[in-house]
């Protein structure tokens, strides 16, 4: 009898628990160290990190690297390109992981398998050469807005039709890619911030997305497709939070371009007036919410003087000074500051700005724009040229002061891969 009736309640608590399953303490399910070293990590100090030593590097834009597979179904081969970064020991890449324009994101709405089959060829040639890649999840701020129908500033709307296809890209790619050992890190965006607060400023084009209806854009824009700080700011954080809740390891950059010299009084008053170094920095934080840990500059120099210099805290700052005031900034924030396109104008321009940014302390940079040949109108340049070189032989460098443990992170990552 009181086995009958152990096995009685024993059978109740059994059904009580699959009836209330849905509010019973889900397990906490564990990365295991594998997928937790994949890719660059910032520290609680702000030190940047690839499979938990100190990271330096400096890699290449490499923008047509999979944006080719999307728009000509006979694209000129990529693997011999990365065969060529994978010999020169060139770390990584910052490649567009989205279509440009409208028509080109929607062959990921239209034609997923060919979308995702391509993307997952060029993911795994990247493994087979040893390249990590930061991928760039929307490089302009006008395309998902385009293809749903909206206007641009609905990137600041977190109810709207934009946000949520934005949301379900991110999904679908992070997760698919989030334990591959190419995947270095993570970009929200493309110098989001450049148009942001310019609703004031001036008379259309000023501010507004480009118009080419036969890539998919509307045949006109209209003063709702400028936007605000705030809608990107609104726009960043949404993105963060979907890539953080499925990878909370690797870096998270914003894309942003090299600030204003007046970003922080076009997003306070609408005016031109110069930013002081503190107001920078505040602005730093203001485009780099939650755990957006990694903040972009873009640097851009003045042509018409030496090509080194630019005005800003009502001045004239030369390049070195330039980097050591963002790498101090970012530092103060514990964040990771990240020079995402340079490029070189004479090889001795060039060289002192390698030279810069290693007096900086700064640890991550690429270089705009590699291409599998050079081409002067989008500023490309092949393995041929003084920077492609240049940019080689600072790569030596850092490894010769311990300070790149590349080929230490890929025999880690085959092991844990083989296992």
């Amino acid at each position: 009898m009181k086995t009958t009736l152990r096995l009685f309640i024993s059978l109740l608590l059994t059904l009580s628990g699959a009836l209330h399953a849905d509010d019973a303490p889900k397990p906490t399910v564990k990365e295991s160290p594998a997928q937790a070293i994949h890719g660059l990590h910032v520290e609680a100090d702000g030190t940047l990190t690839l499979a938990a030593k100190p990271f330096y590097g400096i890699g290449l834009c490499y923008y047509d690297g999979f944006l080719r597979t999307i728009r000509n179904a006979k694209y000129s081969p990529y693997a011999p390109s990365l065969k060529k970064l994978s010999d020169s020991k060139i770390p990584f890449i910052r490649v567009p992981f989205s279509g440009f324009w409208p028509n080109e994101l929607r062959v990921y709405q239209t034609k997923p398998e060919q979308y995702f089959r391509e993307m997952d060829l060029f993911v795994k040639t990247c493994e087979e050469n040893q390249i990590g890649i930061i991928a760039d999840l929307f490089w302009t701020k006008f395309s998902v807005s385009d293809v749903v129908g909206e206007s641009v500033n609905q990137i600041g709307n977190p109810t709207s039709k934009t946000l949520e296809y934005a949301r379900k890209y991110v999904r679908d790619v992070v997760s698919r890619y989030k334990n591959s050992p190419a995947i270095w890190g993570w970009e929200i965006g493309n110098e989001f911030n450049l148009a942001a607060d310019l609703d004031k400023q001036g008379e259309p084009p000023l501010g507004y997305p480009y118009v080419l209806v036969s890539r998919g854009t509307p045949a006109q824009r209209g003063p709702a497709d400028r936007i605000t700080s705030e809608d990107v700011v609104v726009f960043f954080s949404e993105i963060e939070k979907v890539i953080r809740s499925m990878d909370p390891y690797r870096i998270i950059s914003n894309g942003t371009a090299d600030f204003r010299a007046n970003q922080y009084h076009l997003r306070s008053e609408r005016t031109w007036t110069n930013d002081s170094e503190e107001e920078l920095k505040s602005i730093m934080d203001i485009f780099s919410p939650r755990t957006v840990n990694v903040v972009s500059v873009h640097i851009t120099l003045d042509k018409d003087k030496d090509g080194m210099s630019q005005k800003r805290f009502n001045r004239i700052v030369e390049i070195e000074e330039l980097l050591a005031i963002y790498v101090k900034l970012a530092q103060q924030s514990k964040k990771v500051l990240y020079m995402g396109e340079f490029h070189g104008d004479t090889d001795a321009n060039f060289v002192r700005k390698i030279e810069a940014l290693k007096a900086s302390g700064m640890q991550l940079s690429s270089l705009w724009n590699y291409g599998d040949e050079a081409n002067a109108k989008t500023k490309s340049f092949s393995d041929e040229s003084f920077m492609f070189t240049r940019t080689a032989e600072a790569n030596q460098h850092y490894r010769g002061h311990g300070l790149q443990n590349v080929e230490n992170y890929w025999r880690k990552s085959s092991a844990s891969s083989s296992r």
